[in-house]
């Protein structure tokens, strides 16, 4: 009996390790995914004069951020509607 439990108490921590290894290994594959697709799309950019290439990087800069601060602003709002309640 006690060597059933130790049994299912082990394969439960190999399952475990194995989920986490899985999870890390997909998201690093989608970084790297993400990260070839945006050096795919900024081939053209780089084939610019420099001082264009530095006015795009930080255009797209401020639009992340600006995308970044909306989505928290929108989250932010959806919490105060939440609490509300």
């Amino acid at each position: 009996m006690l060597n059933d439990e130790q049994k299912k108490e082990e394969q439960a921590r190999v399952t475990d390790v194995e989920s986490e290894e899985y999870r890390q290994a997909m998201q690093h594959f989608t970084r790297s995914l993400f990260r070839a697709g945006v050096g795919l799309v900024l081939i053209p950019v780089s084939m610019l004069p420099r001082e264009p290439q530095q006015h795009f990087k930080i255009a797209g800069r401020e639009f992340s951020h600006g995308l970044a601060k909306l989505a928290q602003k929108f989250a932010d709002s959806l919490d105060e509607t939440n609490n509300v309640d």
